[in-house]
């Protein structure tokens, strides 16, 4: 997947973050069979998600963006949940949701693996967790790298249409350090905030270290490398087994640019990743050798959200 072959995806949150309680809301909209896509209902949405018209279509942007859903009709504009959507926020006659409420930081690391991880559709996030090679910016220098990357682009980008997304985009991520340099607590309207990965050094200069990410659980870690790899099958003629160490930290899409790690973080979550998995992804750091085996007997039929289970029982 190149920039050139994205599809620009560059509005429709209306400049409102993803915020608590907002997917709760909407996913017991799709749960009801209620379109999130028909222009026929947002009035009765606007009341029974007790929200303005603008945020009734942000939060439908972003359920779709989130990829919990998926559209069964379109001509009806139906959607349905998708299982990962269920698993976490429904549950089923046997199993509690994992996570109905949004109340531990693994989950948030997953949704942010699933938005930012597909350069399908490209936001300011999905350019930022993606191709990105620094970690100081400000709003007027992003602009103008976005822009530049997309000087090949068959679609045109409007100044007005890309500033609105950083300003949603800084909003989504950023924390802002205050003068006795804690954590402003204004700066967590949105879930994404916690985990860390941007932060307001002042008025222009945002800061975005690579680190270890200690709070990732391995399970979520887990979940991200499968995907990876499957996405690579895919996208690939030849069958491979073997990943490189830079390919897993600098590729688009991998693991290590999404989740913004260091080589040192994303040495020691591969090594946990061995033991939890049991050897069926395997990680080699000897004699110059660094990469990741796959010993699945066959990593196409193997669902990552198989992996996410024992986070959700601790």
């Amino acid at each position: 997947m190149t920039i050139e072959s994205s599809n620009l995806k560059f509005s429709g949150h209306q400049t409102f973050p993803v915020r608590y309680g907002w997917i709760n809301k909407i996913i017991q909209e799709v749960r009801e069979c209620r379109s999130i896509s028909s222009k026929d209902n947002i009035e009765q949405q606007m009341i029974s998600m007790g929200m303005g018209k603008n945020m009734v279509l942000s939060v439908r942007h972003w359920v779709r963006m989130l990829g919990l859903v998926t559209c069964t009709d379109k001509k009806e504009q139906s959607y349905a949940l998708t299982t990962l959507a269920v698993k976490l926020f429904i549950g089923d006659r046997t199993e509690e949701p994992y996570d109905e409420y949004l109340d531990k930081i693994g989950t948030v690391w997953l949704l942010h693996w699933i938005l930012q991880s597909n350069t399908s559709e490209l936001t300011t996030g999905c350019w930022f967790f993606n191709f990105f090679n620094s970690i100081r910016c400000s709003k007027t220098q992003l602009a103008k790298d976005i822009k530049l990357s997309l000087v090949h682009h068959d679609k045109s980008l409007t100044d007005s249409t890309l500033n609105k997304d950083i300003d949603c985009f800084l909003q989504s991520y950023s924390s802002k350090i205050t003068s006795q340099k804690k954590i402003n607590e204004d700066s967590f309207a949105s879930p994404f905030t916690e985990l860390g990965l941007i932060t307001q050094i002042d008025s222009k200069q945002y800061l975005s270290e690579l680190a270890t990410r200690k709070s990732l659980p391995i399970e979520i870690f887990t979940y991200a490398v499968i995907d990876f790899i499957k996405k690579k099958y895919e996208s690939s003629s030849n069958d491979i087994t073997t990943f490189s160490f830079n390919s897993l930290l600098n590729d688009t899409n991998s693991p290590g640019r999404v989740f913004r790690l260091s080589a040192n973080g994303l040495s020691e979550k591969l090594d946990d990743l061995e033991e939890f998995t049991e050897g069926k992804l395997a990680w080699t750091d000897t004699q110059g050798l660094r990469q990741l085996q796959d010993n699945f007997e066959d990593i196409k039929n193997i669902e990552p959200i198989d992996y996410l289970k024992e986070y959700y029982q601790r």
